[in-house]
């Protein structure tokens, strides 16, 4: 079975009723590119990904499978977060500013929140 990010991408160019050559030509990413991310050879960085998405019209979180629904919108800060542990990107998490209640968290409680977040959505 392809991973979700793999399988949402493709449904999501599909449903945009375009190739992957189209996709390439107005993204600038390369089609073979294109296609490891849809066979699940290779995970889109968080640029692409987002670009991919903005290109086809659904969330992020869709793709990476934190939703259902490719129409929800969340905030910027939480897409933010959500991608970064999706994609592994501890260098983009660290730039996110997260508060629990009002009290601004660590760089180390950060680190730890990253590492928490990987293993629990790694049971997905």
């Amino acid at each position: 079975m392809l991973p979700i990010h793999a399988q949402r991408l493709s449904e999501a160019r599909k449903n945009k009723r375009l190739t992957q050559v189209e996709v390439s030509k107005k993204t600038g990413i390369n089609n073979k590119t294109l296609s490891h991310y849809e066979q699940g050879k290779s995970k889109p960085d968080l640029d692409i990904l987002k670009k991919l998405c903005d290109l086809y019209e659904v969330t992020t979180d869709w793709v990476l499978g934190n939703t259902n629904n490719p129409s929800v919108e969340l905030n910027a800060d939480q897409r933010s977060v959500s991608q970064a542990v999706q994609l592994g990107d501890l260098e983009s998490f660290m730039k996110t500013e997260i508060y629990i209640g009002e009290r601004l968290v660590s760089d180390e409680e950060k680190k730890k929140l990253f590492e928490l977040a990987k293993i629990v959505l790694s049971d997905r």
